[in-house]
């Protein structure tokens, strides 16, 4: 059945050129070897994004939290209630701050594949009978690593007197008790609460 040709006021639009058509022209787009004719978007009201209270704020270069917001780790203990030791790979001497997360891995124990940059420093293991955590039958290990621009890595690092949102004092690290930053690993006096000011 072929498309109607002409408008309500019986126009009829063939015979019409491009400007003298009253109605807008539709976008063209195609849906595999079909040519789709849809109306052209309108103009949407942009979005905006801001901050909700609570949301981390991170402090990667560029992407610096307020200095008056303490820093935290991002693990709970909750998270950590199957782990049965800390292996460190390397001495923590001159380690102000590893950076601490969880990694999906295929066994409890051992060394667990590191696939990022940088090194990783130490991991956690596992009690023999911790359940997995994940439908594959993988398992959430904690893991410690540092990036090439971290401190202690480069001499050219940002993070001579603050530290990333991961960054964790070695030393405070325990099974089932996540890493806390000290003035060291932050690299100056902690930022405390911000003043409240006269009453």
């Amino acid at each position: 059945m072929d498309a109607p040709t002409q408008g309500p006021t019986g126009t009829d639009f063939r015979k019409l050129s491009p400007s003298q058509n009253p109605e807008p022209s539709p976008a063209r787009h195609t849906c595999g070897n079909r040519s789709l004719s849809v109306p052209a978007p309108r103009p949407e009201q942009s979005l905006t994004c801001t901050d909700a209270p609570g949301a981390d704020a991170g402090t990667e270069a560029g992407t610096e939290g307020p200095r008056d917001r303490e820093p935290h780790t991002r693990l709970q203990p909750a998270q950590l209630t199957d782990e049965l030791d800390i292996v460190w790979l390397l001495p923590l001497d001159d380690l102000d701050y590893v950076r601490e997360g969880l990694d999906i891995t295929k066994r409890r124990a051992g060394r667990p594949a590191y696939h990022g940059r940088g090194r990783l420093i130490g991991y956690a293991n596992l009690h023999p009978g911790a359940l997995a955590t994940r439908d594959s039958g993988r398992y959430d290990r904690r893991t410690f690593w540092l990036l090439p621009h971290d401190r202690g890595e480069s001499p050219d690092t940002e993070y001579r007197t603050h530290a990333p949102l991961e960054a964790v004092d070695p030393r405070t690290v325990r099974p089932r008790l996540p890493g806390r930053l000290t003035d060291r690993a932050w690299g100056s006096p902690l930022p405390g609460p911000p003043d409240a000011g006269p009453a």
